[in-house]
């Protein structure tokens, strides 16, 4: 046999057994790329495991516990200086001055109305606690890493407002309840006439009704965060929606008679809408007077909570798109 013929046969050998190798290790990696694969669906963050992640950087953020705790001190605060002045009251006579032998009997649904309206200016500060929950991402740059472990846009913005919206509500159910436990304190030795028929409404509204609101007020805010990217942008908007707007039209409304109908608009606004559900449409003598002689729509309470709901979706669904579409700063 030639030398030729040799070297033919052992290459062909050679590249068989190349062929062969190769084949063969084809083989083993389709198990394990297939194994990786699923090792790889398995280990993709879920959507509890997002929320989990978000309520893990909510809480260790001093801010949080700082806000939220200042929400629940607005909120005592609020409800002990206002219990104190409708104690005063009853031990003095308006006429005269001078302070009575016996207290009058306070008004179990003004009481209610303290605590509902307790909330007020603590919902400033949970409105602030929602923005700065999302564009502390976007001004520490911490939104990149978000990202790279949750590339699901919809799904991160959604988990940080769910945790957003549970720490607002765990604020508000310990805020409402240590504003009872001091209006509770304050009325020690006063009679108390009961509620009406049509007033016991606002003891669900205020019990149930005011941590809800406090929850939505922060979505809201989570809305304006996202919409803006920035914590003063955001802040700012809060604070025109939940102070300077309402008592802008309502100044403008009172001191113009032609444009008395901007009344209307200032009910339409996010606070007033919010004080107007929580008050249940249950005025005092007092403020029925005033509000007789108004020329403008006022809306009902439960026509508030729509109203304020209406705000809320607009708010977050459009920092939801904001944050699904818009490009990282």
């Amino acid at each position: 046999m030639s030398t030729n013929n040799v070297n033919a046969n052992v290459n062909a050998t050679v590249t068989a057994t190349v062929m062969s190798a190769q084949t063969a290790h084809a083989a083993e990696r389709r198990p394990a790329s297939r194994r990786a694969n699923r090792w790889s669906r398995r280990i993709r963050l879920s959507f509890l495991g997002s929320l989990k992640a978000e309520l893990l950087k909510l809480k260790s953020l001093k801010s949080t516990w700082i806000l939220l705790g200042l929400a629940a001190a607005l909120m005592v605060g609020m409800a002990a200086l206002s219990a104190w002045a409708t104690t005063f009251m009853a031990t003095i006579d308006i006429t005269t001055g001078k302070t009575l032998d016996q207290p009058k009997p306070l008004a179990a649904v003004d009481l209610w109305a303290v605590l509902a309206s307790s909330g007020s200016t603590a919902a400033l500060v949970i409105g602030i606690f929602g923005v700065m929950a999302i564009t502390s991402e976007y001004t520490t740059s911490a939104i990149q890493s978000s990202l790279t472990a949750n590339p699901r846009r919809g799904m991160f913005y959604i988990s940080k407002s769910i945790a957003v919206a549970l720490y607002a509500l765990a604020s508000g159910v310990v805020g409402i309840l240590l504003a009872s436990g001091v209006l509770w304190l304050f009325v020690q030795g006063h009679d108390v006439t009961a509620l009406s028929d049509d007033q016991w409404r606002i003891i669900p509204i205020t019990v149930i009704g005011f941590p809800v609101i406090i929850m939505l007020i922060a979505l809201m805010a989570v809305g304006l965060g996202g919409l803006t990217r920035s914590t003063v942008g955001g802040v700012s908007a809060v604070v025109v929606l939940l102070m300077v707007l309402s008592s802008i039209l309502a100044i403008v409304s009172m001191a113009v008679s032609q444009v008395s109908w901007l009344g209307t608009l200032a009910y339409l606004t996010p606070d007033m809408a919010m004080n107007n559900f929580l008050g249940a449409s249950i005025n005092s003598d007092a403020v029925s007077s005033v509000t007789s002689q108004q020329n403008y729509w006022i809306p009902e309470w439960w026509q508030s909570g729509f109203i304020l709901l209406a705000w809320v979706a607009a708010a977050w669904v459009g920092g939801l798109v904001v944050t699904a579409k818009a490009d990282i700063k």
